[in-house]
């Protein structure tokens, strides 16, 4: 049966049609001449294979809820790279009299624009996607004042599915604007996590056409990154790592045609993070070499080294590192002195070593230990080329397993932040506070408070904080008690949220995600950062930090209440409201 109307055909090829159940469906557009087909999407409907075909080669597939009736949201196929061909949509199966090829809409511009950004949990300074599921970061690199952030992404629904790498860009970490998907599965399989480089010397041999200014110095440069190919799109394949890259700063990418540069190793080894290793004793002539961290299988890494990005070596095994996924590895000052090293080699929950490393060989110092204590928080990863002016080793994490009900995104960022290593009488330890880039957002005339208690139980709230969006800064003078009593508790109370700090036991509880927090010279500090559905604590400056994230049901009062202040001397108040990131 063909349905002609305009430059479309819709055909419905029979499949049971005597049961009634389902069809294989197509639709047809004859001639591409708009950038954007929208896919009406129904959450909790069935799934189905939808298939792209152009010109009768098939390009890309994907599962899809398509809805059979009115949809709850739009998602976006981009089309217009094929300007003038013709595109063969093809649903593998679903149900007989679905009305979602009636629904399509073709435009050059993207769906629901009135309405993105606008949705009820939609969180207002935290990266989510703008349709679709998102979980690990990916390819964090910066680029010529471009942050550049990809990942995880299903840009066809709600849940978990049609890995692919999502893309955005920022100048300033905050006010992301989302890119064209940027790598897509293939005949390799689906696209998960990874990284990004600058090959600012051309190793690689990918920019054909380098420009080399006075000194020599290429001014463009590919960017490559790397991530796990999965090895099939259905079922189940061996996962490999392969190579992308960019010769036109970020904005397209394309695929290395010897995919995988490292095949298939062992279990479901995955997740490569690249860096250039600057040569400190050249012994040998070269200036450095790209050291890729791998994870193998159980709870082992491994690291790799390439003169060019394309050809690999093992170098290094990492053991029992207590975690799996997603590895980064990276140097810091101690104290700030940079003549004072150390290495950080991070797993995917957040435990992490601190050693030493020489281009060969990590060697531990000292970990497993812990960044994260639970919480919404996983599979972080920090950013390559950060200008040597700037030095700051910047993070992103995963929220991972966040509730948006009823909304056409699922999953958030992080705020992005900064890691530096200090020493502390147990040893030197990673510190993980916000950016200063967050400040900006504070709007002016912050709400200030000054109590002393002397060890009276005196209650304490700030009623009205007018907004969800918040940066609050506490600092608690402890009492010098010598009781032994558990019980007692400074309990800070926020949108429904408790934060509970035992004295006597040294650790502080965010809703049941417990840490141990010693105090700096009496005190205890706490920095509360609060978005639409998340709460973030760093406390002593960022040796502990958690992530949370919860359903404001607007029903929780708007304020700070403070108790339990018998076991303090005096307590400081500093709440900043924050603007929201998106244009209204």
């Amino acid at each position: 049966m063909l349905r002609i109307i305009f430059n479309t055909i819709f055909i419905l090829s029979a499949c049971n049609l005597m049961t009634g159940q389902t069809t294989s469906q197509s639709f047809e557009y004859r001639s591409i001449d708009k950038r954007f087909v929208h896919l009406p999407v129904k959450t909790g409907a069935a799934k189905t294979w939808m298939i792209v075909n152009i010109d009768e080669k098939m390009q890309h597939e994907f599962e899809i809820e398509l809805a059979p009736a009115e949809p709850d949201f739009f998602v976006t196929l981009e089309v217009g790279k094929w300007k003038g061909k013709r595109l063969n949509l093809t649903a593998e199966t679903v149900a007989f009299g679905s009305e979602w090829k009636s629904r399509i809409r073709l435009s050059d511009e993207m769906s629901d624009e009135d309405l993105v950004y606008r949705e009820e949990y939609r969180p207002q300074f935290h990266f989510s996607p703008r349709r679709g599921w998102t979980n690990d970061p990916n390819g964090l690199v910066y680029y010529k004042g471009i942050y550049h952030l990809f990942f995880q992404h299903n840009p066809y629904g709600t849940s978990w599915g049609n890995m692919t790498w999502g893309h955005a860009v920022s100048n300033d970490l905050l006010h992301w604007t989302e890119r064209p998907d940027a790598v897509l599965p293939d005949k390799n399989g689906v696209v998960f996590s990874g990284s990004a480089v600058v090959d600012w010397k051309n190793t690689s041999g990918l920019q054909k056409k380098p420009v080399r200014d006075n000194s020599g110095n290429i001014e463009n440069p590919p960017l490559v990154a790397f991530y796990t190919s999965t090895g099939a799109n259905r079922g189940k394949g061996h996962s490999a790592q392969s190579m992308v890259y960019s010769l036109d700063e970020g904005d397209t990418w394309l695929k290395y045609p010897r995919n995988p540069v490292i095949p298939h190793i062992v279990g479901g080894n995955r997740d490569p993070k690249v860096f250039w290793y600057e040569e400190k004793k050249n012994t040998t002539g070269k200036q450095g070499k790209w050291i890729m961290a791998l994870y193998m299988d159980k709870e082992d890494y491994a690291l790799f080294s390439s003169d060019n990005l394309i050809r690999w070596n093992k170098i290094c095994d990492i053991k029992d590192m207590g975690c799996s996924e997603c590895p980064d590895i990276f140097e810091l000052p101690v104290d700030g002195d940079k003549n004072n090293t150390r290495w950080v080699f991070w797993g995917g929950n957040g435990k992490y070593l601190i050693g030493t490393f020489d281009g060969i060989t990590f060697k531990k110092e000292g970990g497993p230990f812990d960044a994260k204590h639970g919480g919404n928080d996983y599979a972080a990863q920090t950013y390559s080329d950060i200008p040597t002016s700037d030095g700051r080793r910047i993070m992103f994490s995963w929220m991972q397993g966040g509730q948006y009900p009823g909304m056409p995104f699922n999953q958030q960022f992080t705020v992005p932040r900064n890691l530096t290593l200090r020493e502390t009488p147990r040893g030197i330890r990673l510190f993980i506070e916000p950016v200063k880039e967050l400040e900006s957002l504070r709007v002016s005339n912050p709400v200030a408070l000054s109590v002393k208690f002397n060890g009276k139980d005196i209650p304490v709230n700030i009623p009205d904080l007018k907004g969800e969006l918040l940066d609050i800064q506490l600092l608690f003078n402890l009492r010098n008690s010598e009781s032994r009593d558990t019980s007692k508790t400074i309990n800070i109370e926020i949108f429904g949220q408790t934060i509970s700090y035992r004295k006597n036991i040294n650790t502080i509880e965010l809703e049941g995600i417990k840490a141990p927090l010693i105090p700096m010279d009496g005190k205890i500090i706490i920095r509360l950062i609060t978005d639409r559905t998340s709460i973030e604590m760093f406390a002593n400056d960022g040796i502990v930090q958690i992530a949370k994230c919860f359903v404001n049901s607007r029903k929780s009062p708007a304020g700070l209440a403070i108790s339990g202040n018998q076991e303090l001397e005096d307590f400081e108040a500093t709440v900043y409201n924050l603007r929201s990131v998106w244009k209204r």
